[in-house]
């Protein structure tokens, strides 16, 4: 019988499932753990440590699935990465979120 092989460690249950339908879907059998631990007085509680994380169930499946989680990673990374970028409207200097074409304080499109 093959051990279970970690291959990523999630910033929250949420993320954890989302990879794991990602695995299944491609036919990597996997589990999670940790994915009970719910911080009681809300924030953030999660460390490494403490946070979910995703398993191979078998090792032929291991590096296919390490992709598929690394891929994932990245275009995560990715997402906040150009989410966090803003524009400068050139009318009248607001700092507007990456995402919108137009100014949302004096209607002026992103030039």
């Amino acid at each position: 019988m093959s051990e279970l092989k970690k291959i990523y460690v999630a910033t929250g249950p949420g993320d954890a499932h989302v990879l794991r339908g990602l695995l299944e879907a491609s036919g990597v059998r996997v589990v999670i753990r940790g994915d009970d631990f719910v911080p009681l007085q809300g924030g953030s509680l999660f460390h490494v440590e403490t946070r979910p994380s995703v398993w191979v169930l078998q090792d032929e499946n291991f590096l296919r699935a390490r992709e598929i989680a690394d891929n994932y990673a990245n275009d995560l990374r990715n997402e906040t990465d150009s989410s966090d970028q803003q524009w400068e409207c050139t009318a009248c200097h607001e700092a507007i979120e990456q995402q919108f074409s137009h100014c949302w304080k004096c209607g002026q499109a992103r030039s």
